[in-house]
C-alpha cells in the first residue's frame, strides 16, 4: 500500500518526459538492483530456515532423551529414592511445559526450570544402586540425563541466533532503493504503474514476514512446541489409570 501510494504521488509531481528519456538506463539499473536484492533476501531466508531446522532437530533429540530418561526412572527397582527421583523429574517436566517454553516465546529467561533440573541431578546421585544390574541402570540414566542437558543447552542458545541488527539495515535500505527504482520506470498507464509497485511492496513485505517467523522458532504460528514433554505426562496419566484399574480388579 505504501509503495503504491508513493508511486502515485511520485507520478503526480515528477516530470514524465525526463523519466521517459532515461527509461532504458533506469530499467537496466532496476533489473540489476532487484537481482542483487533478491539474492540478499534469498540468502537470509535460507539462513534462518537452516537455523530453524537445526533447532527443531535439537528439540526433537532433547525430547527423545527426556522420554528415555522417564522410562529409565519408571522401570528402576521400586525404592524410596527412585520414587523421589520420579517426583522431582515430573516437577522438572512440568516447569519446562508451564514456564520455560512460554518464557522462550517471550524471549525471557526461566528461573524455576534450571533449579528443578539441578534437583534431578542431585536425586539421581543419591540413588545408591545395590547390585551390578542397578549400577548399569544408573549409568544409562546418567547418559540420558547428560544428553538431555546437552540438547536443552542447545535449545536455550538458539535464542541467541537471531538475525543481527546490522543485517536488517541492508534489507530495509534495499527495499527502499528497489521500490524507488521501480518508481523511476516510465509506464504509460498510471494505474498499472501504481498497481505493479504496490504488488512489489506486498511481495517484499511477505518475504520480511516469512523471515520474522523463521527467525523466532519459539513464537508465532510456526513455533516449536514441547510435544515430547507433554507426551511424558500423558504416559504417566495412562500408567496411573492402569494402576488404579488393576487395584480395583484385585480387590
Amino acid at each position: 500500500f505504501i509503495a503504491g501510494l508513493a508511486t502515485f504521488l511520485f507520478r503526480k509531481y515528477a516530470n514524465v518526459k525526463i523519466l521517459r528519456s532515461h527509461n532504458e538506463v533506469t530499467g537496466f539499473l532496476f533489473l540489476a538492483i532487484a537481482s542483487f536484492y533478491a539474492f540478499l533476501l534469498s540468502f537470509i531466508v535460507f539462513m534462518v530456515w537452516g537455523q530453524l531446522n537445526e533447532t527443531r532437530g535439537n528439540v526433537s533429540k532433547e525430547g527423545s532423551s527426556a522420554m528415555g530418561l522417564y522410562r529409565d526412572i519408571k522401570f528402576y527397582p521400586d525404592t524410596v529414592e527412585s520414587k523421589q527421583l520420579m517426583i522431582v523429574y515430573l516437577d522438572f517436566i512440568y516447569n519446562v511445559i508451564d514456564e520455560e517454553f512460554p518464557n522462550m516465546k517471550q524471549l525471557k529467561p526461566s528461573r524455576k526450570t534450571p533449579e528443578s533440573f539441578d534437583r534431578v541431578f542431585y536425586k539421581m546421585e543419591h540413588l545408591n544402586p545395590k547390585n551390578q544390574f542397578q549400577i548399569q541402570l544408573v549409568a544409562e540414566m546418567f547418559n540420558h540425563l547428560n544428553q538431555l542437558a546437552t540438547y536443552r543447552g542447545l535449545r536455550e542458545t538458539s535464542l541467541e541466533k537471531e538475525i543481527p541488527s546490522p543485517l536488517w539495515w541492508p534489507m530495509l535500505l534495499g527495499a527502499i532503493i528497489t521500490i524507488f527504482c521501480s518508481m523511476l520506470l516510465d509506464i504509460e498507464h498510471t494505474r498499472m504503474h501504481v498497481s505493479l509497485n504496490g504488488l512489489l511492496g506486498i511481495f517484499i513485505g511477505m518475504i520480511f514476514f516469512i523471515i520474522l517467523l523463521l527467525d523466532h522458532p519459539f513464537s508465532g504460528s510456526l513455533s516449536i512446541k514441547p510435544q515430547s514433554y507433554k507426551q511424558i505426562f500423558t504416559m504417566e496419566k495412562w500408567d496411573s489409570e492402569h494402576q488404579a484399574k488393576k487395584s480395583i480388579e484385585t480387590k
